[in-house]
């Protein structure tokens, strides 16, 4: 696992100045400590920063092939790599590395920049094709590798952080109004977009070819359209996911350095590190983090999931105040402001695992490829609802406002707006109304552009199927945008088994109810781990890193921050309406309402104002 950056100029003729190929490359040094390199030629710039998995004695970058016409800077793992490069010897290519970066050269050779559609795995890569003088970015199926990108005096400037290309581009940054919009209402910045006006993501699944001074980009993958297997029975899913994780599990093992898991108390942690334990030739080191407060610590779960499994447990206590004293320097590692209080403690956990292994394997990817998130029933249930008659949704949304709670009234708030909208709207964390408040402005044309993508992926009577082709466009992107700047900002690599290729494609035929029921989530995941883990597990509440955030808000050691939300003269005032966000303050502090999730992202907002990229 690595950083890597550069800069193509239009004209190859260009001089690309060492001092800023310094600053990118130092901008990046916490996610290669193993090592550095760079090479500049024909307007050119690559860069690499090295952190050792395999071939740690020969995998050194930039890379070339044979004749050094073409070259590569990479970030990932391509767990077929073997197979690709027997294919590639008995076609006449030679190696000199064992390393999968070599492998993606040659296999460029043969393919061009088609060479993705060959590629299983987590990756973000640069080729510079100097014979056809271009250069190729690409971006894993999923988005578990992170690219950014601006293009700037004719010159595309790209890079593993969004840090790293604010330091090429040498100048000023600032944000939208767009932006933060997007980061109320949803925790995160979708698609292309970024937090920083002019700086872009390469979405995931996506190929940019820069040629002659123009950049076009295309999606070589998406999301599977649903064709559900109609002979495949229940129990016969159940045994073909464990056939699938087993091997997706076995093939994400391969490394030369130390290697743990993830193990939170929850299911899909549970099989990744099951899986893990059994196949591995010495004792699986696994991780948890835990509260002293046992309203929110899940280390008992953990710890029996552990127990089954023959690991090597160790639990990180997590302690508020440290919460605090690192959650501006997390902000600095994130770029953007982050979007889930859990984002802290999986830092926390991260250096704390970093003492013992290099690498570790996590849970992510699972509930968007199978219905995990409680929210995929109230997307159900909308989805059917929208074949009753006007009067019995009006009747059906004033029933389930009135009467069931917190999910009642999303539920009623989802039946009022169109199918699309709600698949969009199902997954924000504050109401639009109160977005609009704190920002000033409408926020309808962001939401429109959201609300255009969930038509694009909906699947015609298939709401399950819908919702979770979104979310694998736009949810899970965050969440592993997360995983990696948490885990890379001390070094330690982690990997995603659910999110294998074969395996989601897989989940693509597994028919929707068996995924989700009328009372259950993730019935085929679920059915999987009663097999071996608690049914504590299995079958109570969804588990993961929650955190305490508004509780902790209201306690005397977090005043500084408090503090700076009411101060009128913030940098971040000129962002929002302060009086809004001062009356917000004012009632969560006086316990008239809880607007933890509210001063969550605010405080973010507020202390990325204040750093320095």
């Amino acid at each position: 696992m690595c950083g890597i950056c550069g800069i193509a100029r239009a004209d190859i003729t260009a001089n690309i100045p060492e001092s800023t190929m310094l600053r990118m490359r130092e901008s990046l040094a916490h996610r290669g400590p193993d090592g550095s390199g760079q090479r500049v030629s024909h307007g050119v710039g690559l860069v690499h920063t090295r952190l050792s998995i395999i071939d740690v004695s020969t995998g050194q970058q930039p890379l070339s092939n044979e004749d050094g016409s073409v070259w590569i800077t990479f970030n990932g793992e391509i767990y077929n790599y073997a197979e690709l490069r027997r294919d590639l010897v008995a076609r006449g290519h030679q190696f000199r590395t064992q390393s999968d970066t070599e492998v993606i050269v040659h296999l460029y050779e043969e393919l061009g920049a088609d060479v993705v559609t060959k590629l299983n795995g987590m990756f973000a890569f640069a080729i510079h094709d100097e014979n056809k003088q271009r250069v190729v970015l690409a971006r894993d199926h999923f988005g578990i590798k992170p690219l950014f990108y601006s293009i700037d005096n004719d010159a595309l400037i790209f890079g593993s952080e969004i840090k790293s290309v604010v330091a090429g581009l040498g100048r000023s940054w600032r944000t939208t109004t767009a932006a933060v919009q997007e980061y109320l209402l949803f925790r995160s910045i979708g698609q292309d977009r970024s937090f920083f006006d002019g700086v872009h993501r390469l979405p995931p699944a996506s190929v940019a070819v820069w040629e002659r001074g123009s950049l076009s980009i295309r999606e070589y993958w998406s999301p599977p359209t649903p064709q559900p297997d109609g002979a495949l029975t229940f129990e016969q899913a159940v045994d073909q996911l464990e056939e699938h994780l087993e091997t997706a599990v076995r093939s994400q093992l391969m490394s030369e350095v130390p290697l743990g898991t993830y193990c939170s108390g929850g299911v899909d942690s549970g099989l990744t590190s099951l899986y893990s334990a059994r196949q591995m030739t010495s004792q699986l080191q696994t991780f948890s983090v835990g509260f002293s407060d046992t309203e929110w610590d899940e280390t008992p779960l953990a710890m029996d999931t552990a127990r089954r499994i023959g690991s090597n447990h160790r639990v990180l206590t997590a302690d508020p105040a440290e919460f605090l004293r690192v959650l501006p320097k997390l902000i600095w590692h994130h770029d953007e402001p982050l979007g889930h209080p859990n984002s802290v403690l999986i830092a926390l956990l991260s250096e704390f695992a970093r003492k013992h292994v290099t690498v570790v394997l996590t849970g992510e990817g699972s509930d968007e490829l199978f219905g995990g998130y409680p929210r995929h029933h109230i997307a159900r249930i909308t989805g059917l609802a929208k074949r009753w008659p006007d009067v019995l949704q009006r009747l059906g949304a004033s029933a389930f406002a009135r009467f069931g709670g917190r999910k009642g009234r999303l539920l009623a708030n989802s039946m009022e707006l169109s199918l699309h909208e709600a698949v969009v709207m199902n997954s924000a964390l504050l109401h639009p109304e109160s977005v609009e408040r704190i920002t000033g402005t409408s926020a309808r044309s962001m939401i429109d552009v959201r609300v255009a993508e969930a038509e694009r992926l909906s699947v015609t009577g298939d709401t399950m199927s819908s919702i979770s082709r979104y979310d694998q466009r736009f949810y899970l992107p965050a969440l592993l945008d997360r995983m990696d700047r948490m885990t890379m900002a001390h070094s330690l690599e982690g990997r995603v088994p659910f999110l294998d290729v074969p395996l989601a494609e897989w989940a693509s035929r597994v028919p929707s109810p068996y995924k989700l029921g009328a009372f259950e989530n993730k019935r085929v995941v679920k059915q999987l781990a009663d097999r071996y883990l608690s049914e504590k597990i299995t079958r109570g509440p969804k588990s993961g890193f929650g955190v305490p955030f508004g509780t902790w808000l209201r306690s005397p050691q977090w005043k500084p921050l408090v503090d700076r939300l009411l101060d009128d003269k913030h940098p971040a005032s000129s962002l929002i309406d302060h009086r809004e966000v001062s009356a917000i303050v004012n009632r969560h502090m006086k316990g008239e309402r809880d607007h933890g999730d509210e001063l969550w992202l605010l405080s973010n907002l507020y202390l990325w104002s204040e750093t320095t990229f």
